[in-house]
């Protein structure tokens, strides 16, 4: 039964953290925060002035402006922003995600990436070694510092940064999404049945197919997987990625894919589904 009325927004989330202090402690790390307004703290019970009594900067620690004595009790409160912002569904660009390149030596947790642009404190990092869950804890220019060590040297290697404050963010899911999927008729005029992020298919001949990304791939490191079939009993049908059998690199906007039947025989084919994966 529909909504009478407006549709229901998303509901924000508060968690509280209490610390015991030791003395003249002034930093205390929480489990992460939304940089802003979106937290409040409080020293045995008062409530402190962001700014002047503490700061909150990095999407971690709270800083106190004067260290506290030994057993006084810190509470933190922290709130996303779903609820506050009024639009708590990621946007197109947000889904993307920022894409750049970065070298990170194992065990280190300084990023340099070739660009900066669009990567903002609290972004979610997905590559190569690097822990599902990392996120940006400071960033300058090009120097960016991660929430954990990786655990894989990276030389100029893809690095994505994805947002997490929003409904649906990719950020919590990182590489586990499926970046674009088509499954088409192969057969006549080829026609596609339904699809996520394909502008179209090219005919390059029997059972050659070119599967064109609308938005492309941040590289051309992705992951394909691939079903195809008859609509009747004709043989054992296969497929197979035709860059990697031509020896050609996958492009990031599209992926060439080979159907066939009875071993090597390429054929057009009633049923072709393609998943790629970033």
């Amino acid at each position: 039964m529909p909504y009478i009325g407006n549709v229901p927004t998303p509901a924000a989330s508060e968690t509280r953290q209490e610390f015991t202090a030791t003395a003249s402690q002034t930093t205390f790390n929480t489990s992460g925060y939304v940089i802003g307004n979106f937290i409040s703290v409080y020293l045995n019970g008062v409530r402190l002035s962001a700014g002047t009594d503490f700061t909150a900067t990095n999407g971690y620690d709270v800083v106190l402006t004067t260290g506290a004595a030994a057993g006084d009790l810190l509470a933190v409160e922290m709130r996303n922003t779903l609820a506050d912002i009024g639009a708590g569904f990621a946007s197109t660009s947000e889904v993307t995600g920022t894409n750049t390149t970065g070298s990170i030596t194992t065990g280190t947790n300084s990023l340099t990436v070739a660009s900066g642009t669009g990567i903002n404190v609290g972004d979610y990092v997905v590559g190569e070694g690097i822990a599902p869950g990392t996120t940006v804890s400071a960033i300058s220019g090009t120097s960016v510092t991660l929430s954990g060590t990786v655990g894989a040297t990276l030389s100029s290697d893809p690095v994505s940064f994805y947002t997490a404050n929003k409904a649906l963010s990719p950020g919590l899911v990182a590489g586990g999404l499926c970046r674009a999927w088509v499954n088409f008729d192969g057969t006549g005029t080829v026609a596609i049945r339904a699809a996520y992020n394909v502008s179209g298919i090219t005919d390059n001949g029997t059972g050659d197919y070119t599967v064109n990304f609308a938005t492309a791939m941040p590289d051309a490191n992705y992951s394909a997987t691939a079903l195809c079939g008859f609509d009747a009993d004709n043989g054992a049908p296969n497929i197979h990625v035709a860059e990697i059998s031509r020896n050609a690199a996958p492009a990031a906007g599209s992926i060439r894919i080979d159907t066939m039947s009875a071993g090597t025989t390429q054929r057009d084919l009633k049923f072709v589904c393609i998943a790629v994966f970033r």
